[in-house]
Formats: C-alpha cells, structure tokens, sequence
C-alpha cells in the first residue's frame, strides 16, 4: 500500500523563513504551488496548506484567501495585534489553523521541561526568569517566544518570571533561555538557533499534521504532542 501524497502547500514571504520553507517543502517532496511576496502572489494551483511566514501586514490577504477556499492555514507571523488574532480565530471556525509563533522541536522540548518544573510543589518551585538573544535585524523585543515561555510558567506555576530579557546582538538566528533559582542553586535551560533550516522543518511537519483536519486553532504544541503520542502507540 502506497503512503498517501503529502499536501500541496503555498508559502507567503519570500524573505529568509519563508525561501527556508519553500526549499524544505520541495526537498522533502511536497508541491509548492503557491508563493506570495509584497509585489503579488504566483499560483499554480490552490494549495491544500497556507505557511504563512510572511508579516503583519500580509496577514489580512493571507486571511482572506484561507477563508475563500476553505485551504488550512500555518501562521508563522509572531506580531500580529489582537484584531488579527481574533480574525483568525474566527477563520479557525471553518479551516484548520495552527499558530506557529515558534515552530522548531527545541523549542517544545524546552516548553515541556518548563512545564515540569513549574509542576514542582510550591516548596521545591524556583523563581524563573527568560533571556533571549537575536541579531540586530530582529524587529520587536522581547521576541514572541520569551513572552509566550513567561506566560506559560505564569500560568502554571502561579507567579511571574522575575524578568523576560532580550539582546540584540551577534549571529542568526536566535537563542531562548530559561533560569530557574533557587536558594543556594542556578539551572538554566538554553535553546540555540543556527540555521532556519529548524523552522522550515517544523513548518512542513505541521503543514502534513494539519491536512485534512477538523477546523480549529491549535498550536504547534499540539502538534508535537500527537505525533509524539502517535510514536510512542506504534512502539507499545
């Protein structure tokens, strides 16, 4: 029995993540048959999956063509506002949509340690704090990821990271780091970036995950939590 063809897929953004998921996409032997860029948009067919890597600016075209043609959509933007967000939650009523503000396996690896520790009884729990670093082309700080990394021990282990620190400076792409203190100990738990190459991967992986699923806005946790399940069920 032959595995099942993987989605035809389009990429808006023709900068860095997005020629990054364009070659990662072909490599890996999915039709790319879509590309958009500021100066238009080339199609040579409607893609079951929209990677969206592209900015803030394209998200409402981006938005609308998901919507025309019911086609699931990886948005990959990290600084959208809150309207954006809120039309995409309404698009995710009738396509899939994951939110991909961080799309490499590091970096869900790192969330689920986080997890663990914010999971400590509140006698053992450490104070936290979050460090990331960028080049200088980055546009805004703190980046998406360390906000959404202090937000998450917010939430699960009830109190504030002392601080959420950025850089910018030195190579691409980027690294994260989480610290955690406790009275007479340090653990710090770093993630580092080299290649875009980690972001194109992950883009394709949740483009195969989200084809022809039900609609709704996941993220890419989930993701990695099913095909992780998955995995692990094959094994058992």
């Amino acid at each position: 029995m032959r595995p099942e063809p993987g989605p035809s897929v389009g990429v808006i953004g023709t900068g860095r993540l997005g020629t990054a998921v364009a070659g990662h996409a072909r490599a890996e032997g999915l039709c790319v048959v879509l590309t958009g860029a500021r100066h238009g948009w080339q199609a040579e067919g409607t893609p079951d999956v929209v990677i969206d890597a592209s900015g803030p600016g394209a998200q409402d075209e981006v938005r609308e063509y998901c919507e025309r043609n019911r086609t699931a959509l990886i948005e990959c933007v990290s600084n959208l506002d809150d309207r954006q967000w809120a039309e995409l939650n309404t698009l995710a009523r009738t396509v899939s949509v994951v939110r991909a503000a961080n799309l490499s396996l590091g970096h869900y690896l790192q969330t689920r340690l986080l997890r663990e520790v914010a999971a400590l009884p509140e006698a053992l729990r450490p104070r936290a704090s979050v460090r990331e670093r960028h080049p200088v082309a980055k546009a805004h700080r703190p980046s998406a990821t360390a906000v959404e990394l202090g937000r998450t021990w917010s939430a699960l282990s009830g109190g504030e990271p002392d601080d959420i620190s950025s850089l910018r400076s030195g190579l691409p792409v980027s690294d994260h780091e989480v610290m955690w203190t406790w009275q007479a100990e340090t653990l710090s738990l770093c993630h580092s970036v080299g290649s875009l190459e980690a972001a194109a991967a992950g883009a394709v992986t949740a483009a195969r995950w989200v084809h022809r699923r039900k609609a709704g806005m996941e993220s890419m946790d989930a993701v990695y939590d099913d095909l992780l399940h998955h995995h692990a069920a094959e094994y058992r």
